[in-house]
């Protein structure tokens, strides 16, 4: 039973990014449960796995003006609906909310062209505050930052031809 606790405070104090403090604790009645019947017994869940892990605790720098994804996505990025306009031009018309009180904001878009190999392009297309512009339809990644500059939100994007696409944005 002192190896098994040995064991358990070892892997406690290593402190893996990927391992989940519970996870650890459930490994180790496992092992106890296990430990506790006579040598050659087997569990007697098999069945049982432990539970992906969910969230993590590392954080990634938030730069709008850098053309790479984020990992995990911020916030919540949709498109709503698309309407005609009389020039069959494609636009895009942003609306920003904050993600926990609904409340609309102000905010800052990049739009990176995804190419067809999946590849960011390294120019973006800027929207400061606008709320209706003129753009060739595709798929996006989108960056957007409140103006504030600490709620945030990133993620995919397609922009239909020849309508206003409306797209949302939930800032986190």
């Amino acid at each position: 039973m002192k190896k098994i606790l040995l064991c358990a405070c070892i892997l406690a104090m290593t402190a893996c990014k990927t391992t989940d403090i519970r996870n650890i604790a459930d490994s180790v009645s496992d092992i106890a449960g296990a430990a506790q019947g006579n040598s050659t017994s087997v569990p007697t869940n098999q069945a049982y796995s432990h539970p992906t892990q969910q969230y993590a605790k590392t954080s990634q720098t938030f730069r709008i003006t850098k053309p790479t994804k984020m990992n995990p996505e911020i916030g919540q990025i949709r498109p709503l609906r698309t309407e005609k306009n009389p020039q069959g031009m494609t636009k895009v018309r942003f609306e920003a909310y904050h993600l926990d009180s609904g409340a609309p904001m102000q905010s800052n878009q990049y739009l990176y062209q995804v190419s067809a190999e999946g590849w960011l392009s390294e120019e973006p297309f800027v929207n400061f505050n606008s709320k209706l512009v003129t753009i060739n339809s595709g798929n996006y990644y989108i960056k957007a930052q409140a103006d504030t500059g600490k709620f945030y939100a990133s993620g995919m994007v397609t922009l239909e031809r020849g309508v206003t696409n409306i797209v949302s944005f939930d800032l986190q």
